[in-house]
């Protein structure tokens, strides 16, 4: 009951603020790169000190409108799009709904879904560091992000080199449930009940090609190590290889079968939420 009183008090934004931060103390120069990141880091550390004392802003912005990310603020409850993801390949309002939701709508529901990963799920509704979960729900909950967390340390990226599972729990987690939660939207779009191919593909085909589309990315082996080692979201390859093998429809989707390298046993495919 909690769960669902933390989700209908989600507060949304979408595609720029109505108030704008004031850049014209950042003096750009076409010829001296140093200088202007010396002025960028010094407006935006006087901008941090100007809040010392003040209420906190809740109509504030972490990101930039042109950015193209979203993200999750627990403390806050809130799920904010800047407009810089709300365009190909994650949103065209030309496009059929399963590129959308297989696209924008992954990424909705991933954000949704850190609010109660392992980090998010310490917030309650208005944002407040506290336990509102019954024992048992949190130990099945526990149960199975490590369970996330075993499989996910058992993906090879480079060589003998894994994918640390610990770190990026709460990514993988998100991206498990965002893919379900979406994939159940597009399920009540007419496309969704449809079956009619579109370029040769069916409406659940072209769901799961899109969630693939948005993650294609090239990357040199220097900068995986890295990125690896740092980084708390998985490689792209199994930000769409990892949750999909868990997914059921996309099994039946694309008619997987023991034997193909993304095939897992059904007791073996993980659900969070």
């Amino acid at each position: 009951a909690k769960a669902k009183e933390k989700l209908y008090a989600f507060t949304e934004k979408i595609g720029y603020p109505d108030k704008w931060r004031d850049y014209s103390n950042v003096n750009v120069k076409r010829d001296t790169y140093f200088e202007n990141c010396l002025s960028a880091n010094k407006n935006d550390y006087e901008y941090m000190l100007a809040k010392l004392g003040q209420p906190v802003d809740k109509t504030e912005w972490h990101t930039t409108p042109p950015t193209v990310t979203a993200y999750n603020n627990p403390p806050l409850n809130e799920i904010v799009f800047p407009a810089g993801i709300l365009q190909p390949p994650y949103f065209d309002v030309n496009a059929d709904d399963a590129l959308n939701y297989g696209g924008i709508g992954m990424v909705i529901g991933h954000e949704i879904t850190h609010s109660f990963d392992d980090q998010g799920a310490q917030y309650d509704k208005a944002g407040n560091v506290t336990d509102w979960w019954t024992k048992s729900d949190y130990d099945k909950f526990r149960a199975r992000t490590q369970q996330v967390i075993d499989q996910y340390n058992s993906f090879t990226v480079l060589d003998s080199m894994h994918i640390k599972g610990a770190l990026t729990v709460g990514e993988n987690t998100a991206d498990i449930a965002g893919i379900a939660i979406a994939y159940d939207a597009f399920k009540l779009t007419a496309q969704g009940k449809d079956t009619t191919r579109l370029d040769g593909y069916t409406p659940d085909q072209r769901f799961f090609i899109s969630i693939a589309r948005i993650w294609r990315v090239k990357t040199k082996d220097e900068f995986m190590r890295m990125y690896v080692n740092t980084n708390s979201h998985s490689p792209a390859r199994w930000r769409v290889n990892g949750p999909l093998m868990n997914f059921t429809p996309f099994y039946n989707a694309f008619n997987i079968q023991p034997g193909d390298k993304m095939y897992k046993p059904e007791n073996q495919r993980i659900t969070v939420w």
